[in-house]
């Protein structure tokens, strides 16, 4: 039993972090949230660099239910990262705009570290009811966090869609893992695979299971949920959903295509490929025509799915490769852009591009850290962005998925003009006399959130060898 429990001991520290920051929150009279922040940061933070070093345990416990190797170390440390740095995002500084109600700052992080939770049970799951209650583990604390702010209409709406969305998705999936257990008789993933036979019923369930996680992925057409959960959440959640909550969603994809059907890897490959050109090609051509950068950054978040998706249409190493290390740059690239909009949503309460004329003038450190982060996400060297999506397209050509590569390159064309005309209001539109954008103040947190994911985007595209870890850990397989 204590082997059990130590081999579990991530989530168990990370249940007793999201006890002891609702507590504080709940017993402090006059709590301005400082402590919370403080507290889920430094937590998490040090759990983050505990599964770096592999400090915990690598066994199969709960009757083989449960495993923690390479891989799933490397997705939880994208989990505790995005955890950390949204905290970070939530503290509660000289803010105009109160995105995250003070006194409820504690009730926010430990639902963020309660999602957390399920991620990373999720990912080392590797039993289909393990993997459904994990995944409702990670959504049902999402669902509250989105509807934080109950008092305003646009986060009561999209807690309403979000909810209505998750559990038709849910619905879908349960039904599609349902026949793979009628069929097969077993729900440990390893042993479907040689059960399961090529026929209707088969590829019906792979299907809807496909369906069922396009739906946690935003891939389009199961995306319609994205755009308004994304503007009607509070700015901090929008960032964690944006990160975490996707890389939670191809973890799923990831063990359920390639360990529990991975023996129809040629139809999987398939419904792949054309599940990445709808999703890039309408995420692309939607998020051209938006001007909250909300709703923009949402739209992009569907393309950037859209491209994660090439790597998983090879379920080899290289294929796990490239997708590790692209939601690892996602993760900081989506973060630098997504801090800079809170911080200025935070003291202004703008969240129009349009309005960011002059912005560079007055905040040029806040506009720099923004430009950077739209050329990463556009894949533009030396950055990032171009690395990740560079061993997305030689996994895709591994597979001689040539034709893909090419829709893919025409759509990162596509990105980069919608990503350039948010620098285009920073730095090119001339500002109305009388009309200049204020100076934005920068808390310490927000700072460290954006010189982290500022530094870590110069420092994947410039150092090729951190992709060394990520390929280390890729080798062991899932």
């Amino acid at each position: 039993m204590l082997d059990q429990l130590y081999a579990i001991s991530n989530e168990l520290l990370l249940l007793i972090l999201a006890v002891l920051v609702i507590s504080i929150g709940m017993f402090r009279d006059k709590s301005d949230g400082k402590a919370e922040v403080i507290l889920a940061t430094l937590g998490l933070s040090a759990l983050f660099a505990a599964d770096v070093l592999a400090l915990f345990p690598q066994v199969r416990v709960f009757g083989d239910t449960y495993y923690a190797g390479p891989v799933e170390r490397v997705f939880k440390a994208v989990f505790l990262l995005a955890g950390a740095l949204t905290a970070l995002l939530s503290w509660p500084g000289q803010q105009k705009v109160e995105l995250i109600s003070r006194d409820r700052i504690g009730e926010h992080l430990g639902l963020l570290i309660l999602s957390i939770i399920g991620m990373c049970f999720l990912i080392s799951a590797k039993e289909l009811v393990l993997l459904y209650v994990s995944l409702e583990l990670v959504t049902i604390p999402l669902i509250l966090l989105v509807a934080f702010n109950r008092h305003e209409l646009r986060s009561a709406e999209a807690g309403i869609k979000y909810v209505l969305f998750s559990a038709l998705s849910s619905g879908i999936l349960l039904f599609g893992l349902s026949f793979v257990y009628g069929m097969t008789g077993t729900t440990y993933l390893a042993g479907i695979t040689p059960k399961l036979s090529l026929d209707l019923l088969t590829i019906v369930s792979l299907v809807l299971v496909m369906a069922g996680v396009g739906f946690k992925i935003s891939a389009a057409p199961f995306h319609l949920w994205t755009p308004d959960t994304y503007e009607g959440a509070p700015l901090p959640v929008t960032t964690f959903l944006s990160v975490a909550s996707k890389a939670a969603g191809f973890a799923l994809f990831f063990k359920v295509i390639t360990v529990a059907f991975g023996g129809l890897q040629a139809h999987a490959t398939t419904l792949i490929c054309i599940l990445a050109t709808i999703t890039m090609t309408f995420g692309n051509l939607v998020a051209l025509y938006q001007t909250n950068m909300k709703r923009f950054l949402a739209f992009s978040s569907i393309a950037q799915a859209g491209y994660l998706l090439i790597g998983l249409a090879n379920t080899g190493e290289l294929g796990l490769t490239s997708v590790l290390f692209y939601l690892l740059v996602y993760l900081v690239s989506n973060i630098a852009a997504f801090g800079v909009v809170t911080i200025i949503a935070a003291a202004t309460g703008k969240e129009d591009m349009r309005d960011y004329v002059g912005f560079s003038v007055a905040n040029p450190k806040l506009a720099a850290v923004m430009m950077l982060a739209m050329f990463s996400l556009a894949g533009i060297p030396p950055l990032a962005g171009f690395l990740g999506k560079f061993y997305l397209f030689a996994a895709a050509a591994q597979k001689g998925l040539y034709w893909l590569i090419f829709v893919a390159v025409i759509n990162a064309t596509v990105s980069l003009f919608y990503y350039l005309m948010v620098i285009k209001w920073m730095y090119l539109v001339k500002t109305e006399e009388g009309r200049e954008f204020p100076r934005v103040p920068v808390s310490f947190a927000g700072g460290l959130v954006l010189a982290v994911t500022t530094v870590t985007m110069l420092a994947f595209g410039l150092m090729p060898q951190a992709l060394r870890w990520v390929e280390t850990a890729a080798a062991s397989g899932l």
